[in-house]
């Protein structure tokens, strides 16, 4: 009976996504089962932030003052999340990950992404002021990404790629058999306090989710005591955190050696209007690439097989080079999609309120 009465009244959902010097704003309003319209706003950070700029919960304060109903969903973009094969404590267990200490959610009852309570307890509080209702992983995003494109029947590397991180995931079908989490910038734009005792109990305090296919964890917020509030589904960085302890003992100098030839050079990136920014970033995001499907083949906690296509969900931006460089390195065919993160997020949002 709420749904439908709710249904009647415009009910907003806002997505936010946090860069380094960026925090951006994606809105959409539902009524009667339609977007009615949707709109964006962005606001320059100053890296390192304490707290969520004032500009920023100003302005969804003015939100929840126009719209009767509004959710906040926010992409969790920190270290300390991840995604893994099985959904029980025994491969957990397996992936070195203290399920005590983790907020899991599975997916059909075959892999699961986490996150750490400290991360979740970070969200929670840098928005205390204006109210959280949604954390997404970004494996989530991932996810919905996959099942929404043609599934590949054999092991396909998956990618999406943000601003300031990006998730690389081994699905066969919609299961999954590898993933991992890499930042490409620094994770100090918003200081986390070294305070741990606001932890300690932090499990009792969020709970397990159960194995559903849209999993949510409940939280409360001041100012909406009447409306249970729900916490979407997140992941935790799998075991890659030494990248150079890799078996083939790469440097980050070798892979700049290799690439150098392949990327043409400070000229070439100039007259493919390449910043320098960007190109250090695809060597980082190579670099990583490379570790991590050598992690996928070489460990044997993974059944591995050799992949042949990656398909980049691309939310940032992915240079011509970047992609030759994986075609002639590791001789794999690449697809690459040009996404909205931030819309999704919006999409998934409306998809878990109202089904």
């Amino acid at each position: 009976m709420r749904e439908l009465f709710q249904k009647k009244f415009q009910n907003l959902f806002v997505s936010i996504v946090l860069h380094e010097t960026e925090c951006l704003l994606y809105c959409k309003v539902f009524k009667n089962g339609k977007i009615e319209k949707s709109f964006t706003k962005s606001f320059l950070l100053t890296p390192p932030t304490e707290a969520l700029d004032k500009a920023i919960e100003n302005y969804l304060v003015e939100l929840q003052d126009e719209y009767r109903f509004v959710y906040v969903a926010l992409l969790l973009s920190t270290l300390g999340q991840g995604a893994i094969e099985g959904t029980q404590s025994v491969d957990f267990n397996k992936h070195h990950v203290d399920i005590s200490s983790v907020h899991s959610v599975s997916f059909a009852k075959q892999w699961s992404a986490y996150a750490s309570y400290i991360e979740i307890k970070w969200a929670k509080n840098l928005f205390s002021d204006v109210g959280l209702d949604l954390i997404y992983s970004p494996f989530v995003v991932l996810n919905d990404f996959i099942v929404n494109e043609k599934l590949r029947s054999k092991p396909t590397c998956y990618i999406l790629n943000c601003h300031d991180f990006f998730v690389i995931g081994v699905f066969e079908g919609k299961q999954l058999h590898f993933g991992a989490f890499f930042k490409t910038q620094s994770d100090t734009s918003f200081s986390h306090t070294d305070d741990v005792s606001d932890w300690e109990h932090e499990e009792q305090e969020m709970g397990l989710a159960s194995d559903e296919e849209m999993p949510e964890l409940q939280i409360e917020k001041e100012d909406k005591s009447e409306e249970s509030e729900e916490l979407g589904e997140f992941g935790e960085l799998s075991e890659l955190e030494d990248i150079d302890a890799l078996p083939n003992g790469d440097t980050f100098s070798d892979v700049d050696t290799r690439t150098l030839g392949h990327f043409s050079g400070l000229d070439a990136l100039k007259e493919e209007d390449i910043s320098l920014e960007l190109y250090g970033r695809d060597l980082l995001v190579y670099k990583y690439l490379k570790s991590a499907l050598e992690e996928y083949y070489h460990n044997p906690l993974y059944v591995s097989q050799f992949i042949e296509e990656i398909v980049i969900f691309d939310g940032y931006e992915i240079s011509s080079d970047f992609i030759r460089q994986i075609q002639d390195e590791l001789m794999m065919s690449v697809e690459v999609h040009k996404v909205n993160v931030g819309e999704r997020i919006c999409d998934i949002a409306i998809e878990e309120v109202f089904g």
